[in-house]
C-alpha cells in the first residue's frame, strides 16, 4: 500500500490542476505582471548603488533629480500594476473555486443513498464549502505568489551573483538548515491540519444535528447536556488549533531566524571587503539589500509551505468523495421510456444492506397498469426498502424489476424517476417560497396549472388567507406549517408532476383524523388512473386496495384484499385487531 502513495498524490495533483487549466492563459498573464513588478522593484537597490557611488560621491545634482523622477515613475506604475493584479487574481481564484464546488457537488448528487446514510451532513458541508476554499486559495494567489517568489530568488541570485560571488556564497551557507526544517515541520503541519480539519467538521456536524432537534432538546431539557458535549469536542479542535500554531509559528520563526541572520553575514563579511577595498560602499549597500530581499522570498516560501501542507490536508478530504464511485448508474445499454402504461414486477429479488443481514428475500409480485397495491408488516420488515428499489436508489444484490417488461436497471435513471411520484411521511421542503415547493414538480407549469395541483391538493384556500400569497416563504422544512399542510404541499408538487406511477410512503401515518380526512381528499385526484404502490402503517388507509401485500421477516406471507386477509387469520388479522385496540381502524368511514 504505501508504494501506491506518492502515485495517488501525483493523481490527486493532477485532478486539481484540471480545474486551472481553463485559466491558464490567464494565470501566466498574471504570473508575467507580477514579474514585472518584481523586476521594478529589484530596480532600487541599483538606483541606491548608483545613488551612493556617482552621485553623493561626484555631487552630480542633474543625476540625482532624474534618479528621484524615475523612482517616483517606478512606485506609480507598480501600484497600477498591483491593482490590476489583484483584480485578476480575485476573478481566476473565483471562477475556480465555483468549478470545484460545482464539480463536487454535482458529483455527490450521483451517489447512493447509502453514501448519504452513513456519512454526516455536517462533514459533507464541510468538505464543500471550507475544503474547497483553502484548495482554491492555493490554485491562484499562493500558486502566482509562489512562482513570483522563486522568480524573484533566481533574479536576486543572479543580480548577487554578479556583483560579489564569494559574498553570495557566505549568505547561502544558512539555505541547507532552512529547507531540511520547513521539510520536517510541513509534514507535521499536514497531518495535524487533518486532524483539525476532520475535528472541525465533526463539530458542523453536531451544530447541524442540534439545530435540526432543536424542539426535542427543550422538550427534554438537554441543553446543559449538549453544551458539554459541544465543550468536549471543542477542547479537541482548540488542542489541535495551538498546536498548529506552534508548528506554524516555530517555522516561521526558524525561518525568519535564518533570514536575519544571512544579512548579518552578509555585513560582517562584505565589511571587511569593503576595508579591504575590495568592495564600494554603494556595493555593500546594494548586495545587502539584494539579500534582505532574497530572504523576503525565502521566508514567504517557508509560510507557502504551512499553507499547501493545509491544501494538503483539504485535497485528501475531498477526493475521499470525488473517489467515492456512484453505485447507481446508467447501463451503457439504458434507454428512456418516453410513455409508459405503468406494469411494474419484481422477480425473486434479494436484498441487503450488508451482506451477512439479507432484509428482503424471495420478493415477487405484480402491479397492473392503474391498479392500488399495499405493502404492510411490521417496522424494519422492508416495506421502504421495496420502494427505493422501485425507484433505483439501490439496486438488488439478486433479481430484477421491470417497468412495462424492461429491467429498470436497462432504463435511464432521469427517465424512470421522472414516471415516478414520491409522497412519503418525512415531507422535504426547501426554504423557499410555497410557488417554488410547488413547482419543484415541474418548472415550466404555468400559473394556472399551479393554482389548479393546490385546489386539487387542498392547500389553496389556506395560501390565499397569507398575507404574500405563493410568495409566503415557508421556512426550513417548512417550519411556518402544520404537518397536514406540508404533506398537502407535497401532494400539490405531485400532482404538477403528473407521474404515471404513485408512492405514497406512509404518507398519513402521523396525522391527526382532521388532517387525514385533508390528505385523503387530496389523494383521490392523484390516484386516477395510476398505477399505486402504497406503504402503510395505518391500516384504514389501504382497506379499499386491489390487493394488500404483508411482509415478515423479509418475505411475502400474505396476499389478497382487505376481506380476504382478515379471512385467512392470519399476520395481516392480527395486525388489524392490534390498529382496532388502538382506535385506529374507527377512521375507516371517516368520509
Amino acid at each position: 500500500m504505501p508504494s501506491k502513495r506518492p502515485q495517488a498524490t501525483k493523481s490527486k495533483a493532477r485532478q486539481i490542476l484540471k480545474y486551472l487549466k481553463p485559466y491558464l492563459a490567464l494565470e501566466i498573464g498574471i504570473a508575467l505582471i507580477m514579474l514585472v513588478i518584481v523586476g521594478l522593484a529589484l530596480l532600487d537597490p541599483l538606483v541606491l548603488k548608483i545613488m551612493i557611488d556617482h552621485v553623493l560621491v561626484d555631487g552630480n545634482v542633474s543625476l540625482l533629480n532624474i534618479l528621484i523622477v524615475a523612482l517616483i515613475s517606478l512606485f506609480l506604475l507598480r501600484a497600477v500594476l498591483n491593482v490590476f493584479t489583484n483584480y485578476l487574481i480575485h476573478f481566476v481564484g473565483q471562477r475556480i473555486l465555483f468549478d470545484i464546488r460545482h464539480s463536487l457537488f454535482r458529483h455527490l448528487e450521483r451517489l447512493h443513498m447509502g453514501f448519504f446514510a452513513r456519512t454526516k451532513t455536517g462533514e459533507i458541508i464541510s468538505r464543500v464549502n471550507n475544503d474547497v476554499e483553502r484548495i482554491q486559495s492555493i490554485l491562484t494567489s499562493t500558486f502566482i505568489t509562489i512562482l513570483t517568489d522563486l522568480a524573484t530568488l533566481i533574479v536576486i541570485l543572479i543580480l548577487i551573483f554578479y556583483l560579489d560571488w564569494k559574498l553570495t556564497l557566505a549568505a547561502l551557507t544558512l539555505f541547507p538548515a532552512f529547507f531540511l526544517s520547513q521539510f520536517y515541520l510541513g509534514k507535521k503541519i499536514k497531518f495535524k491540519s487533518r486532524q483539525a480539519r476532520d475535528k472541525s467538521a465533526e463539530i458542523l456536524s453536531f451544530f447541524q444535528e442540534s439545530f435540526t432537534s432543536i424542539r426535542l432538546i427543550q422538550a427534554f431539557v438537554k441543553e446543559r447536556y449538549e453544551a458539554i458535549r459541544l465543550l468536549r469536542k471543542s477542547r479537541e479542535l482548540i488542542n489541535l488549533r495551538i498546536a498548529l500554531g506552534v508548528l506554524g509559528a516555530l517555522a516561521a520563526s526558524i525561518a525568519g531566524f535564518l533570514s536575519g541572520l544571512g544579512p548579518i553575514i552578509v555585513l560582517w563579511y562584505g565589511g571587511h571587503q569593503v576595508i579591504q577595498g575590495d568592495l564600494t560602499i554603494g556595493g555593500l549597500v546594494a548586495f545587502y539589500a539584494y539579500v534582505g530581499r532574497l530572504f523576503g522570498p525565502v521566508f514567504r516560501l517557508a509560510q507557502h509551505n504551512v499553507s499547501i501542507q493545509t491544501a494538503r490536508a483539504s485535497i485528501d478530504r475531498i477526493f475521499e468523495f470525488f473517489d467515492v464511485e456512484p453505485r447507481i448508474r446508467d447501463d451503457v445499454s439504458s434507454h428512456p421510456l418516453k410513455r409508459i402504461r405503468g406494469h411494474i414486477e419484481f422477480r425473486d429479488v434479494h436484498f441487503a444492506y450488508n451482506q451477512e443481514e439479507p432484509l428482503l428475500r424471495d420478493i415477487s409480485f405484480e402491479i397492473s397498469p392503474g391498479a392500488k397495491i399495499a405493502v404492510v408488516g411490521r417496522s424494519g420488515e422492508g416495506k421502504t426498502t421495496i420502494i427505493n428499489l422501485l425507484c433505483r436508489f439501490y439496486d438488488p444484490v439478486s433479481g430484477s424489476i421491470l417497468l412495462d417488461g424492461h429491467d429498470i436497471r436497462k432504463i435511464r435513471l432521469s427517465s424512470l424517476r421522472g414516471h415516478i411520484g414520491l409522497v412519503s411521511q418525512d415531507t422535504v421542503l426547501f426554504n423557499a417560497s410555497i410557488r417554488d415547493n410547488i413547482l419543484y414538480g415541474n418548472r415550466k407549469a404555468s400559473e394556472e396549472e399551479l393554482i389548479r395541483a393546490a385546489r386539487k391538493a387542498y392547500i389553496h384556500d389556506f395560501v390565499a388567507t397569507l398575507p404574500d400569497k405563493y410568495e409566503t416563504i415557508i421556512g426550513d422544512r417548512g417550519v411556518r406549517l402544520s404537518g397536514g399542510q406540508c404533506q398537502r404541499l407535497s401532494i400539490a408538487r405531485t400532482i404538477l408532476k403528473d407521474p404515471e406511477i404513485l408512492i405514497l410512503d406512509e404518507a398519513m401515518s402521523s396525522l391527526d383524523a382532521k388532517s387525514e380526512v385533508y390528505i385523503q381528499n387530496a389523494l383521490e385526484p392523484l390516484l386516477e388512473e395510476k398505477t399505486c404502490l402504497i406503504v402503510a402503517h395505518r391500516l384504514s388507509s389501504i382497506v379499499d386496495a386491489d390487493r394488500i401485500i404483508v411482509l415478515h421477516e423479509g418475505k411475502i406471507v400474505e396476499s389478497g384484499t382487505h376481506d380476504e386477509l382478515l379471512d385467512k387469520g392470519g399476520i395481516y388479522l392480527m395486525l388489524w385487531n392490534q390498529m382496532s385496540r388502538q382506535g385506529d381502524t374507527s377512521r375507516i368511514n371517516r368520509r
